[in-house]
């Protein structure tokens, strides 16, 4: 367990994707800000369930979240779809058994679905991200399930929310990369129409 938190600790470190201070003082009072996109949505979401995990708060309400952060995850991948098309078979095969994944085990999950074994060949590195952002929510489900009455279970469910907002930070910076292409296409047809 300390290894894999060492890992994970020194990936987001090397990966830069720690999350703006702003945005967690803005994640804190989740319900007075309006987000203006699926993903922001998903990042005050998982901000909030992350709270909820480290307060330790009872696991029915932790589930409740989780579930919420993986229909919120649903429908970032759909307008994630929209950036980048090539992802679409990709996510449509983690959509298509979202319902079901907290029905599996840590294992399955990890296996089929984190390593891809059981997902149509990643057409694009970006799409990874995308479909992170429904499985550790769904890993938190599973760990719920079997209960969260120490604080190692904690700790690992703390750990899946982690991953889950760097890879939301990744998310969102590949629809951003995604909106200023457009945008300079845009601009470039405009000047050759000229």
């Amino acid at each position: 367990m300390r290894k894999e938190l060492a890992t994970v600790l020194l990936g987001l470190a090397l990966a830069g994707c720690s999350e703006p201070s702003e945005q967690v003082a803005n994640a804190q009072t989740a319900t007075s800000v309006e987000p203006d996109s699926e993903i922001e949505t998903y990042q005050l979401l998982a901000s909030e369930l992350l709270k909820d995990i480290r307060i330790q708060s009872d696991a029915e309400l932790v589930r409740s979240h989780a579930d919420n952060l993986i229909k919120q995850g649903s429908k970032v991948l759909d307008a994630f779809n929209l950036a980048y098309p090539q992802c679409q078979p990709y996510f449509n095969a983690v959509q298509t058994i979202g319902g079901s994944l907290s029905g599996l085990s840590l294992d399955e999950l990890e296996q089929g679905y984190h390593d891809g074994n059981k997902l149509p060949e990643l057409p694009d590195p970006v799409c990874y991200h995308g479909k992170e952002l429904m499985l550790h929510p769904a890993r938190v489900l599973v760990i719920v399930k079997d209960g969260l009455g120490d604080d190692e279970s904690y700790l690992e469910a703390e750990l899946e929310m982690v991953e889950a907002m760097a890879h939301a930070e990744q998310v969102k910076q590949a629809i951003k990369r995604s909106e200023a292409a457009a945008e300079e296409q845009a601009i470039a047809n405009d000047s050759t129409s000229n």
